[in-house]
């Protein structure tokens, strides 16, 4: 089940309704704990047995550390081996397999090996690594294990992130559930235009675009000018998708007195790649810096072993991503920006860099690098992101050049709701935040995003992109 389909409107009213007249907290974590898989296991039900088991290892895990901490770091290991093996097998097994096959054929071996057709469960990425992070923080002293199997098992399996995020740390939902929550208007009211609001930028801004990068980026032989049309379509497409996701989830667990953390904050006005990272999908960045990053030595080794542990931890974060060569070379790619930043910034004279003109040029510059970073991203064959770098970018024929018109024409169209969103965000909300206008503005807009729902349904069928990772 996803956000968008008309089934979840239905289970999320039911949910909603059975959740406040129930009112009892120890009931409304029952509640939601079976809500949440009916949601998870609505297409595949082996997809909970998954699910579950990388709970219930990591909950034992956790009480064995605190039971037998002599034994602690075998617990751990235990703990990492499963969910990693899970998630290996699940997303890993078939691009193995491929690689195999290939590096066999090249011996001389063709068809030793083929891949197996493994599924991949939605989400696995997700509750794989917040369920680690529970793990992990117990065993370095930072989390106390929990008893209450209930409590726990909904903080790992609670739907509104479950599937594709945020990537919530286990002490702030395991808080969460543990405390009574309670029923608020305002609240509702706040959630609810969250969720309004990221699903008119799933469904207006990254379905209506995603269509047409889809065909460019499908054609045999497109010009330059088109290629670079259509990733900035994607651009746009991938902002509006995610934090559409991630505004959806917000919103829904904030009509249900729970608080998810803020996962995007304007990456694309992002000075640097560091700065991108602190905007873009936070809940995972800072999973990968406290966890990988900061394991690998960060920046407390020297230079050597700051490059290395940047260099660890993006790979590992582009190959989370997919199991494709390009997400492995985008990671690359950013660890590559993130290095020569490092070093690059300190050269440019301060005064300039704090100025007006220092600061629009560098979040511009860090933009075209961004841009640049998801042709690596959508683009899955390697040989194929090679030979559209080397197209002739004043190549092309009158159509082609009509067609990359068009291109930008839409991406400039699904932009404009965002941009218009960040200025009202900047200028008008905080004006208006006391007037009596606000509520009337509020359920105008509802009544707005409703309308346009209604217009674009027919692009409503696109999965959300990181339902794949």
């Amino acid at each position: 089940m996803t956000f968008i389909q008309v089934e979840f409107i239905w289970f999320y009213l039911a949910v909603f309704s059975a959740y406040w007249l129930v009112r009892n907290r120890v009931a409304q974590n029952a509640l939601l704990i079976v809500a949440s898989g009916v949601f998870y296991g609505w297409v595949h039900p082996f997809w909970l047995v998954l699910l579950y088991i990388s709970a219930i290892v990591d909950y034992l895990a956790g009480i064995s550390m605190e039971r037998w901490p002599a034994r602690k770091n075998l617990v751990l290991f235990v703990s990492l081996a499963t969910n990693v093996g899970i998630l290996s097998y699940y997303k890993y097994a078939d691009f193995f397999l491929e690689n195999l096959d290939a590096a066999l054929t090249a011996a001389g071996m063709p068809d030793a090996v083929g891949p197996i057709g493994v599924l991949l469960p939605a989400g696995i990425s997700f509750y794989t690594f917040q369920s680690m992070a529970y793990s992990i923080d117990i065993w370095r002293g930072e989390l106390k294990a929990r008893r209450n199997i209930l409590e726990y098992l909904l903080a790992v399996s609670f739907f509104c992130h479950l599937v594709a995020g945020p990537v919530q740390r286990a002490s702030n939902l395991l808080q969460q559930a543990e405390h009574e929550r309670r029923f608020s208007w305002a609240m509702v009211r706040s959630g609810f235009g969250l969720a309004m609001w990221g699903a008119f930028k799933k469904i207006v801004c990254a379905d209506t675009v995603s269509p047409y990068v889809d065909k460019i980026l499908a054609l045999p032989d497109p010009s330059a000018g088109m290629v670079w049309a259509a990733v900035l379509g994607f651009t746009v497409q991938i902002l509006a998708d995610f934090s559409g996701y991630s505004d959806i989830a917000r919103g829904t667990a904030r009509m249900l007195g729970w608080d998810l953390m803020l996962n995007f904050n304007h990456p694309y006005l992002a000075t640097s790649p560091s700065e991108f990272w602190r905007r873009w999908h936070i809940s995972f960045s800072t999973w990968i810096r406290d966890y990988l990053y900061f394991s690998f030595g960060g920046s407390r080794g020297g230079v050597g072993r700051t490059v290395g542990a940047t260099y660890a931890a993006m790979l590992i974060s582009g190959l989370w991503h997919g199991a494709s060569w390009n997400f492995v070379l985008w990671g690359a790619y950013h660890a590559t920006l993130t290095v020569a930043y490092r070093f690059l910034t300190p050269l440019v004279p301060k005064g300039f860099r704090e100025s007006q003109l220092g600061h629009v040029l560098a979040v511009a510059w860090m933009f075209v690098l961004t841009v640049f970073g998801w042709l690596l991203f959508r683009v899955t064959d390697v040989s194929r992101i090679t030979a559209l770098l080397r197209l002739d970018p004043f190549g092309g024929t009158p159509a082609q050049a009509a067609a990359a018109v068009t291109m930008l024409a839409i991406a400039a169209l699904a932009a404009a709701p965002l941009l218009a969103a960040l200025a009202w965000e900047t200028w008008v909300a905080p004006r208006i935040a006391e007037s009596p206008w606000r509520l009337p503005i509020q359920t105008t807009a509802w009544a707005a995003f409703a309308c346009t729902f209604f217009v674009f349904q027919r692009m409503a069928g696109n999965d959300f992109i990181y339902f794949q990772f």
